[in-house]
Parts: C-alpha cells; sequence; structure tokens
C-alpha cells in the first residue's frame, strides 16, 4: 500500500468523532475532516487503484505511478465516496469509480503536461519531461482504457454511458480550451464552456458516482457535482495571480503566459481597455511572453482587484453547490460534502 493509502487508513480511526459544523476551521481542517468519515472507503480506492496501473509492461506502473502516487488529494475519489454515502449507496461498485475517478484526471493531466510543456508536476519532474512525449501520452491512453475496462466490468450500463458522456465532455474542453489559447477575446461564454466540459464533467460524473445510486437523487447529486467543478476551476484561475511559486509550484500568471484568458483576467481587462491593449499586444507578439511583459500584466491584474471578485463569483458557485445538497436527507456525509465545498473555495494550492 501507498504512503498516502496508510494516511487516509489512518485518518478513519478518527471517524467516530461528532461531525463539525460546516463553516467551523480552516481550509485543512474541513477537507481533513471530510477525509476521516471515508478514510477506509479511499485506503480501498487507492488499493484499486494501484490495481488498475498494473500492467506487464513495467513502464507503465513505473510511469503512471510517477504522477498518480505523487502525493495528489484524492479530491474527487473522495467526493464519490462521500456522496455514495450521502445517498446510501454502500454496493461495492462506489469503490471502483472512486479509483477510476482519479485514473481518468491521471489521464489527463498527463496529457495535459505534454500539451503545455509542463516541467512539473506535485513537487517533481513531469513524467513527460523523464520519459519523454510519447510514453506519457500512451501511458495516458492506457488510463483511459483501463478505466473503460473497470467501469465496463461493473456489469452497470449506466456507468458506462455516464462515464462516455463524461469523457466526451471532457475532450470538447481540453480541445476547446487549446484552440482559444492566445485569443484575447472577453469571451465569458467561452471561458464557462471550457469549465464546464474540461473541469465540472469529471467532477459531476464523480459526484453522481457514474449514475449508479437512487434515481430521484441523481438531480442533486449532479448539480452539487457541477456547481462544485465551477467553484473548483475557478478558484484555481485566481490561485494562478494570488498565490507564491512555493505554495502552487508554480510561477504565478502561468495561465497568462499559456495564452489562457481566465476569469481573473478577463474582469481586469473589462475594467481597463488599456490593460485589454498590453495583453492582447503580448498574445499577438508572436514569441513567448518576456517574463517582464508578464510580471507587468499580473500585478495589474493584482491592483485590479479582480482576482477578489473572481473569488467571489467561485464562492456563488460553491453556496448553490451546497444547496443542491438539501435534497438529500441529513446526514454526517452531507456535512462533510458542504465542508468539501468550502474547502475549494478557501484553499491555498
Amino acid at each position: 500500500m501507498s504512503e498516502s493509502a496508510h494516511e487516509l487508513a489512518a485518518a478513519a480511526a478518527l471517524a467516530t468523532s461528532p461531525p463539525a459544523p460546516p463553516l467551523r476551521g480552516g481550509a485543512a481542517t474541513l477537507l481533513a475532516e471530510a477525509i476521516a468519515l471515508v478514510g477506509d472507503d479511499l485506503a480501498a480506492a487507492e488499493r484499486e487503484l494501484a490495481v488498475l496501473l498494473h500492467s506487464e509492461v513495467a513502464i507503465i506502473p513505473e510511469l503512471g505511478g510517477h504522477l498518480a502516487f505523487a502525493g495528489g488529494k484524492r479530491f474527487r475519489p473522495l467526493l464519490t465516496l462521500l456522496c455514495a454515502r450521502a445517498a446510501g449507496y454502500a454496493e461495492s461498485h462506489r469503490i471502483t469509480v472512486a479509483a477510476v475517478g482519479e485514473l481518468l484526471h491521471t489521464a489527463t493531466l498527463l496529457h495535459d503536461d505534454v500539451i503545455d510543456q509542463g516541467e512539473f508536476r506535485r513537487g517533481r519532474p513531469s513524467a513527460r519531461l523523464r520519459w519523454g512525449n510519447g510514453l506519457a501520452v500512451l501511458t495516458g491512453d492506457y488510463c483511459l482504457a483501463r478505466a473503460l475496462q473497470a467501469v465496463g466490468r461493473s456489469g452497470r450500463i449506466e456507468a458506462v454511458r455516464s462515464m462516455a458522456d463524461a469523457v466526451t465532455r471532457m475532450a470538447e474542453g481540453e480541445v476547446a480550451q487549446l484552440h482559444g489559447c492566445g485569443d484575447d477575446s472577453l469571451d465569458r461564454a467561452r471561458y464557462s464552456m471550457v469549465i464546464d466540459r474540461k473541469t465540472a464533467a469529471l467532477i459531476e460524473w464523480c459526484s453522481s458516482v457514474a449514475g449508479l445510486p437512487e434515481r430521484a437523487l441523481l438531480p442533486s447529486l449532479s448539480r452539487f457535482g457541477s456547481e462544485l467543478g465551477f467553484a473548483f476551476q475557478i478558484a484555481d484561475d485566481v490561485l494562478d495571480y494570488q498565490a507564491a511559486a512555493e505554495t502552487t509550484g508554480k510561477e504565478p500568471g502561468q495561465d497568462l503566459r499559456d495564452g489562457k484568458m481566465t476569469l481573473p483576467l478577463i474582469l481586469a481587462c473589462e475594467a481597463d481597455p488599456r490593460l485589454h491593449a498590453r495583453v492582447r499586444q503580448a498574445l499577438r507578439g508572436g514569441g513567448p511572453m518576456s517574463p517582464a511583459t508578464a510580471t507587468g500584466i499580473v500585478a495589474a491584474v493584482l491592483d485590479s482587484g479582480a482576482p477578489a471578485r473572481a473569488a467571489a463569483i467561485a464562492s456563488g458557485h460553491a453556496e448553490r453547490a451546497i444547496a443542491a445538497l438539501s435534497e438529500l436527507p441529513p446526514s454526517r456525509a452531507r456535512t462533510a460534502l458542504e465542508q468539501v465545498a468550502l474547502y475549494v473555495v478557501r484553499r491555498s494550492s
């Protein structure tokens, strides 16, 4: 068992403690209390993830495990297991769905690092930097294939269909984002569409537990996951401007240097046409953006107050995610999901 699995299993010992009020504590506390409630299931999902990454082609588990077991928060498996408990769904398929959610996420990260030419991921050199772009892409493909295989073996057609729909949306989002890189238009609709497909689709699928719980509860679980996906991505885009490199693992303004018009930048440019002109010139310069140019634009965005306005929008999505849970019966798991929604918009990395 990996180090992460041991930590999660140990956290299960805290599960007998009384539930905390949703608004108590900082971001780390909110997440820790949610993890503790399903610690045993998370450890089982961790073991299942290792099984799914296994292959007789030794480079596959080596390369895949380099990322998958590099200390990620297991956010998506946590959502699956908490939502399953909140919905009263106790079948063993919940463990498979939790592991598959992380496997799909791993595949997207492997592909993203190739597309973005990423050099570091989760505090270590990216897989593509260590093994090359070809092996990274193909291992990502293997992760997608194993995810389909695992869900197919469940024998639940609704799970297969829902995963196929989610992965299709994710692919659309990736293509739309890449196609839009370098486009300086202040297109909020496109920004929202990319989030809906690239980020929220997988979080929604995980939160709906692949469509397996009681049908009457699925709309609530799906709405929760969709709103949480928007809150998560917008908060991430805010952190790209606000957080220090030692916190996020990347320099502030990386999205800008990649040519991505995220919400903080869109809001700042809407309020200041002169800044928009600077951004347009920087993105259409025909080469990599200079450090001085990027630093100046990041400073202007921060001075504009746009990150705070974007953070408020993210909080609105988190509030709507929590409201969607009102259709679920009161439980410690539902309270933990509320805590997770608050964590998403309070986190610093």
